[in-house]
C-alpha cells in the first residue's frame, strides 16, 4: 500500500506528513482566531486572547507555519536540483510562489485596514513574513544545514533583543523594531520569526536530502500512513494542502459562526472600534 505518498504530479509527490503538520497549524490558527473573534465581537465577556495559554497557542501556530516554510523549500529545492534546475531558474521557481503569498498578504493588509482601522491593521503579518522568507531562503541553501541552523538561532536571539525598542526608521518593523505607535496586529517581523524558517530549512535539508525523505523518515511515514489508511489520510491532509485559501477565507466563516453562537447564548454583540 502506498498511502503515505500522493502523486498529483509524477515528478512532485506530496509528503503527507508535511501536509498533516500544516493541517495541525490550520486547526490551531482557527481555534485562536475564534477566541480573538469573541474578544472583538463581545467586549462584555471580558475574554483575553492575548495572554496565557491563548498567547502560547498563537506563538505555536505562527512557529509551525513559518518553520514548515523552510522545510518545504528544502524539499522543493532538492527536487529541482535533482532534475538539473539551478541558479536563477531555480530562484525564479521559488519566487513565483512567494509572489502569490505576498499578493495574498497585501490583500490581507488592505482588508484589515478597512476592518480594524489605521492603528491595528496588519502591516507585516505571518503571510508577509512567509512570502519574504520564500524569496530569501534560496540564498541560504548553499550554506548547508548546520550553518543555517546556527543563523536561525542567532536571528531568534537578535529578534528578542531588539523587540522592546521602538524605531522611527522606515521599514524597521519588518526587521523587528516597532514604530512608536505600534506594529498592528499579527506582527511577524523577520527577527525573530525568520530564524524559524532558517531552522526549518536546516531540518528539511537533513530530513529530505535531495527532496526525498531520509530512509528512517520514509519508513516511519509509510508505516503510519498504512495504519491510518487512505480515507483518514485524505481528511487529515486536505486542510494542509489548501492552507493559503483557508487562511484567506477562514475568518469570514469564523466571525459569522462566533456571532451566531454568541447570539444564541444571549451575549450582546458590540464590535470593538479601537
Amino acid at each position: 500500500m502506498t498511502s503515505g505518498r500522493s502523486t498529483a504530479r509524477p515528478d512532485a509527490p506530496r509528503f503527507w506528513e508535511l501536509d498533516a503538520a500544516r493541517t495541525v497549524a490550520v486547526v490551531m490558527m482557527s481555534a485562536y482566531h475564534a477566541a480573538y473573534d469573541v474578544w472583538f465581537l463581545a467586549p462584555s465577556v471580558g475574554f483575553d486572547p492575548f495572554g496565557g495559554g491563548w498567547r502560547a497557542l498563537q506563538v505555536a501556530t505562527g512557529s509551525t507555519f513559518i518553520t514548515l516554510v523552510g522545510v518545504s523549500l528544502a524539499v522543493g529545492n532538492g527536487r529541482a536540483r535533482a532534475r538539473g534546475v539551478a541558479g536563477v531558474a531555480l530562484w525564479r521557481r521559488h519566487a513565483r510562489r512567494a509572489v502569490e503569498v505576498l499578493a495574498a498578504a497585501t490583500l490581507v493588509s488592505a482588508a484589515t485596514r478597512v476592518a480594524l482601522g489605521p492603528e491595528d491593521y496588519i502591516r507585516f503579518g505571518v503571510l508577509h513574513c512567509i512570502g519574504t522568507m520564500m524569496l530569501l531562503l534560496p540564498l541560504f541553501v548553499p550554506l548547508g544545514p548546520w550553518v543555517n541552523a546556527a543563523l536561525g538561532a542567532v536571528a531568534l536571539v537578535a529578534g528578542f533583543a531588539v523587540r522592546g525598542h521602538a524605531s522611527t526608521v522606515p521599514g524597521a518593523l519588518v526587521l523587528g523594531t516597532p514604530p512608536p505607535g505600534g506594529a498592528g496586529v499579527d506582527w511577524y517581523p523577520l527577527l525573530p520569526w525568520g530564524g524559524l524558517a532558517l531552522i526549518g530549512l536546516a531540518v528539511g535539508t537533513l530530513a529530505y536530502p535531495g527532496g526525498v525523505p531520509a530512509p528512517p523518515l520514509a519508513r516511519a511515514a509509510r508505516r503510519l500512513g498504512d495504519a491510518l489508511g487512505r480515507p483518514r489520510l485524505a481528511a487529515l491532509t486536505w486542510p494542509g494542502r489548501h492552507a493559503l485559501p483557508i487562511y484567506l477565507a477562514h475568518q469570514l466563516v469564523l466571525v459569522a459562526l462566533v456571532a451566531a453562537v454568541l447570539a444564541v447564548l444571549g451575549v450582546a454583540i458590540d464590535p470593538r472600534t479601537g
